[in-house]
């Protein structure tokens, strides 16, 4: 190689490096767009979210051309992904409101665009801490708000339910449910990040985190409440996975043991008698348990209905909000004939809109997302979001309706990965020692 292609060459590397770290900046800044945009539910967080999950994903493409290779530590959750992308679009091709379909569309693009771009372009661990530090912020400004909302102070040009902040805290979002859903994944970054790291100056700061998250959570009234808790103990799960595998075998069966005795006891008339005496001191203040079990069973009629209607194609995506009428009993009566702006259910939701082909791509691209992760903090806490994020999805659509929650909640599940391992010093070759040809 001549001395100008290596100029070349090492010009380029230089160039696709600063556009790698360009689009990696583009991800971060639509990490905390997503919920910090009040949730990104209203038309100009929406539309801003679809744009700058856009940008990244060019920009992420951009900086592969200009490397001539594409770093993908996990192929088979790639290509997963981009089949459920691809049947979004189609779904949106066919729905009946081709419009809502296209937009809903924009925003699955962006979430699962931008989580395969981090997964593509965070393979250092500057490039990981850069993302973590985003999720970060983002966690701290989302907690921020709320403090504020409870002190009176709003933001203007929000908009906000009423009750806030007499009765409710709504963070950044405009409904309490969605900001406790999202702090799930601040609540599991914040437990990892504590675990898995020294003591230092980021200490003080990310407890005080992890406390504001769980202390606004108490006054959403929503039901992830509980699963907020969880989520700041799972991470000691994976933490044992990782250093005691014999101890995260046990613990994982305590879980799940755990777990099975609430249900069984919270579906005995004690068990929902002392829920019911206790659920004040968790924040829960607005129903009781069997009330809360009977509208979901009326929420999720709609879903069942929509999707026993449409099975395998479902009936479009973003189309919820005009199809689910359709199916209203006769007479209707509660919940069911107010209007219900998703399924309360991840399951039913992407069941309803996208049929059994697009709820299998994409529970096969979660499944597969756990392959080859590595211990990093990020991967850690993906991998402690997603079992909380599943319970949460039997009752509520944090992963398919709020947009805000999406773009953080997929990053962190799909797009976390192992570090590259660092290339090995390269030994110094001494030089040999010249012959003495003299007589």
């Amino acid at each position: 190689m001549t001395p100008t292609d290596t100029t070349a060459s090492t010009l380029r590397a230089r160039v696709a490096r600063s556009a790698e770290w360009l689009a990696l900046l583009a991800a971060c800044l639509t990490i905390a767009w997503g919920p910090l945009a009040q949730g990104s539910a209203f038309g100009w967080g929406f539309s801003g979210l679809i744009l700058l999950g856009s940008v990244t994903v060019a920009l992420t493409l951009i900086a592969t051309g200009l490397r001539g290779r594409l770093d993908l530590p996990n192929p088979l959750m790639t290509l997963s992904a981009l089949a459920f992308l691809g049947w979004v679009w189609f779904s949106a091709s066919s729905a009946p409101d081709r419009l809502e379909g296209l937009r809903w569309a924009g925003i699955w693009t962006a979430a699962i665009g931008t989580a395969l771009s981090v997964h593509a372009l965070a393979r250092t661990h500057a490039r990981q801490q850069t993302v973590l530090t985003a999720f970060l912020l983002s966690g701290g400004a989302a907690v921020t708000l709320a403090l504020l909302q409870q002190q009176g102070q709003l933001i203007p040009g929000f908009t906000y339910l009423d009750g806030v902040p007499e009765k409710i805290l709504t963070g950044p979002y405009f409904h309490p449910s969605h900001y406790s859903g999202y702090l799930i994944t601040v609540a599991a970054l914040t437990s990892t990040v504590l675990l898995n790291t020294r003591p230092g100056w980021h200490t003080l700061p990310v407890l005080a985190l992890a406390a504001g998250a769980q202390y606004t959570n108490l006054f959403t009234d929503g039901s992830s409440i509980p699963a907020v808790m969880l989520a700041a103990g799972v991470p000691v799960i994976v933490w044992a996975w990782k250093h005691r595998p014999w101890a995260g075998v046990t613990l994982s069966a305590a879980a799940l043991a755990a777990a099975a005795w609430v249900v069984i006891t919270l579906t005995t008339p004690a068990g929902q008698a002392q829920f019911n005496a206790l659920k004040g001191q968790f924040g829960i203040e607005s129903q009781s348990l069997e009330g809360f079990v009977q509208g979901r069973e009326d929420i999720h009629w709609f879903g069942v209905s929509m999707w026993e209607a449409h099975q395998y194609r479902g009936s479009g995506v973003g189309q919820w909000g005009t199809e689910y009428q359709r199916y209203r009993p006769e007479p209707a009566e509660g919940i069911a004939s107010t209007y219900v702006n998703y399924a309360h259910s991840d399951a039913l939701q992407v069941a309803a809109e996208l049929g059994l082909i697009g709820a299998a791509l994409l529970a096969f691209t979660l499944l597969v997302s756990l392959i080859g992760r590595g211990w990093t903090p990020l991967a850690m806490t993906g991998a402690a979001a997603l079992p909380v994020y599943l319970f949460t999805g039997l009752y509520d659509s944090h992963l398919s309706a709020i947009p805000g929650t999406m773009i953080g909640a997929y990053v962190l599940i799909l797009g976390a990965r192992a570090l590259r391992p660092a290339p090995p010093a390269r030994l110094e070759v001494p030089a040999p020692t010249p012959v003495d040809l003299s007589f």
